[in-house]
């Protein structure tokens, strides 16, 4: 591979709402499977290295939705008073009555209501990707949806993510984005869920078979009969106890358990609990045809709070801690043609 060639793979990626209608509450069509997905999406384009982020807080935007609400009813209500001819002082209708802001404004402004008395969380999904920058187009992301709006992959050049990804930086206040959206819209970096939505994205993987998800080469073995919130008994059989956590906020899991059905109501009803006031993080990394989970956390005392809440749906995990950068960035200075 050229130096010109090598640059040109690499690419840096954030996952948003495609037309940034910011009430929508994209999901994909079913929990528990697109983190199995995504995997899959990878191992069959099979890029030089891929790291994708979900990056997770709890969040109140109630008054930035409610003011949200009220600037829609304003502009509802202007568009739907006729305008006055100067000529003759006829009445006739506003263009925008007739477009799609002002048919649609009523079912956003419901979305917009049951929005407001629902737990929020604020959820970037973010990545880089080394290889063939069109098949980018390949992961799962375009399949979460809702009525209002679905997502989308937006790609980038600036190296400037690599730092933001490092250091697990995501856009933390996205009121500017919900504010503007009355008279202007803008892909917000970031964009709401609520606990509802966390398994369809928050969730270890769920294999359809022995060939799927291939590049997961250590595998634990995987019991779902025993009752949520038993770590001791619950999920990797015979394994090692879980590493304590040390200086790093970053874990690996050594092991993936190896699921073959989605969990159980219950259990997924503790997966809602996941979020935190810290940004936490889910990443999938792949390279050298092998992938890697990691769970991460904004302090060491909240990522033991977050894999504790981890191991109440999967069961005792072993896990070490690792440094924040993937072990593949050591070569990325050779690949941008920077070291001699």
């Amino acid at each position: 591979m050229t130096e010109a060639a090598g640059a040109g793979q690499v690419r840096f990626f954030n996952v948003s709402l495609i037309n940034a209608n910011v009430m929508s509450l994209p999901r994909f069509p079913e929990p528990q499977r697109l983190v199995g997905e995504l995997i899959h999406s990878i191992e069959a384009v099979s890029p030089r290295f891929a790291w994708v982020q979900f990056l997770f807080r709890r969040a109140n935007y109630s008054p930035s939705l409610v003011a949200l609400k009220n600037a829609m009813n304003l502009a509802a209500a202007q568009i739907k008073t006729p305008k006055t001819s100067l000529i003759d002082d006829s009445e006739y209708d506003r263009p925008e009555l007739h477009r799609d802001w002002y048919k649609r404004s009523g079912e956003r402004i419901k979305r917009i209501d049951a929005l407001v008395n629902s737990p929020h969380v604020l959820l970037a999904i973010q990545g880089m990707w080394v290889g063939d920058p069109r098949k980018l187009s390949s992961l799962p992301f375009k399949d979460c949806y809702d009525e209002l709006d679905r997502l989308g992959t937006f790609v980038y050049r600036n190296p400037w993510m690599l730092v933001e990804l490092v250091e697990r930086r995501m856009v933390e206040d996205i009121s500017s984005y919900i504010m503007s959206y009355a008279h202007s819209r803008m892909e917000p970096p970031s964009f709401l869920i609520t606990r509802e939505e966390v398994p369809y994205y928050l969730h270890l993987p769920v294999s359809k078979g022995s060939d799927f998800l291939k590049s997961l080469t250590e595998k634990a073995k995987f019991s779902a009969d025993i009752p949520p919130g038993d770590v001791e008994k619950r999920g990797a059989e015979g394994e090692a106890a879980p590493t304590p956590i040390t200086s790093s906020t970053v874990l690996r899991l050594v092991k993936v358990p190896d699921i073959s059905e989605p969990l159980k109501e219950q259990a997924v009803e503790r997966l809602a609990l996941l979020p935190s006031t810290t940004t936490r993080g889910f990443e999938v990394v792949y390279a050298g045809g092998a992938t890697s989970i990691l769970l991460s956390s904004g302090t060491k005392s909240d990522l033991q709070e977050y894999l504790a809440t981890f191991e109440s749906v999967y069961g005792a995990l072993n896990t070490i801690p690792v440094v924040p950068r993937p072990e593949f960035l050591s070569a990325l200075p050779e690949l941008l043609g920077l070291k001699t």
